[in-house]
Formats: structure tokens, C-alpha cells, sequence
């Protein structure tokens, strides 16, 4: 499961965040609600990445509560997916850690991601790409991320996305010659699109760089 969407705000590390959910319950017996809205601040940048497991960074979106310094995010099963759909785009070759959470964001065991994969592909393998005990090849690495961008997309309409994307990926491997090559961290910012139905939805889309 993903994490809640309400987590201690930035200064402790992010393997140290925790769930602070009861304390925002405690405030509405102290704080009348017309209180506790004029104390939400809307953050300019907030790093997502411990509700995602993506390097990722939400701009315009997170709600700080200054009382109990809690954030909370909004729409973060729709979050998670699209900044899977955006990595899944960049021409750099995943990391053990990120095929890890991409594989939690679709919500998939090793087994049933490896099977979606190729009838051949062993739950076993899945997980030494995880651990980075072994290295993924690069046409698995191709499909894994057409499974998942496949899979996800729906849940990613800000995304911009078709299956020929993958198909003409060029991925290279900075840490090649940069071993403390760091990923750049996926922005998304929350937008209001127009579906073809005609009606109005929120949605993560991916900014410029």
C-alpha cells in the first residue's frame, strides 16, 4: 500500500516520516473548522518523494497545516501513477529501487508483475532488478516499462503518453560515467482537464523542464 497522504512536514529525513493522521483529528476538538482553514498553507514546492518512492516533486498542491505540521496531498493514488508514466519516459535506465516502486505503484506482487512481463520471467529475476543483483536487460527493461505505463496511464491523464514513446526510447546509463549521477526529480504540478465526455477532472500533469 502506498503511505497516507498526511506525513511530517520536511525537516526530519524522509525514512523517519510517519503518519500523524490522530493529531489532525485531535486539532478539530481545539481549532473550529473556519480556524483550521485560514492555518493550511499552500506550499510552493513539496518533495513527494517518501509518498511516492519516485524522486518526485509537487508544485502548488501540498497543503501545509502549520498548527499540526502535517502536509497533505491531494489525489495521491493518481500522483504515484503519474510520476511512474513520467519515469517510465526518461531515457535513464531505472534503478533497482525505482522498478521497486513503480511495481508497488501498479500494485503488483513479484509474481504478477513478472507474468505480465513474459510467461518466462521468473519472480526471482524481478526481484534481484530490484535488489540490482542483477542487471536488467535492455529490451526487459523496454517492456517493463510498456507494462507499466500500460497499466497506469488511465490513472495519469496529465501524462502525456503512447506506447510508440517506449518503442523509440533511447535509454542510456549515466552512471557509467558518473556513479553519483542522480536522477532529476519528476515536477508535477495538479491541472483541471476537459475529458472527452465533457466533463471536468483534476489530474497531475508533468511540467517543462
Amino acid at each position: 500500500m502506498m503511505p497516507g497522504d498526511k506525513i511530517m512536514n520536511g525537516k526530519q529525513k524522509d525514512d523517519s516520516l510517519r503518519s500523524v493522521s490522530r493529531g489532525k483529528v485531535a486539532l478539530a476538538d481545539q481549532v473550529g473548522p473556519r480556524q483550521e482553514k485560514m492555518m493550511d498553507r499552500e506550499l510552493k514546492e513539496y518533495n513527494a518523494t517518501p509518498l511516492v518512492g519516485l524522486r518526485t516533486t509537487v508544485c502548488g498542491s501540498a497543503i501545509l497545516n502549520e498548527v499540526d505540521d502535517t502536509v497533505e496531498v491531494p489525489n495521491l493514488r493518481e500522483l504515484a501513477a503519474a510520476a511512474a508514466v513520467a519515469r517510465c519516459l526518461m531515457p535513464i535506465r531505472l534503478r533497482g529501487y525505482e522498478v521497486k516502486a513503480i511495481r508497488k505503484i501498479m500494485r503488483c506482487t513479484l509474481a504478477e508483475l513478472a507474468k505480465r512481463m513474459d510467461e518466462r520471467t521468473a519472480p526471482e529475476t524481478v526481484s534481484r532488478w530490484e535488489s540490482e543483483a542483477q542487471a536488467m536487460g535492455g529490451y526487459a527493461e523496454k517492456i517493463l516499462r510498456l507494462v507499466a505505463c500500460e497499466a497506469l496511464t488511465a490513472d495519469a491523464p496529465g501524462v502525456e503518453y503512447k506506447a510508440s514513446m517506449i518503442a523509440e526510447l533511447v535509454i542510456i546509463d549515466p552512471w557509467r560515467a558518473d556513479p553519483e549521477f542522480e536522477v532529476p526529480s519528476i515536477v508535477l504540478t495538479r491541472v483541471r482537464l476537459k475529458e472527452q465526455s465533457g466533463s471536468i477532472i483534476n489530474a497531475w500533469e508533468k511540467k517543462a523542464a
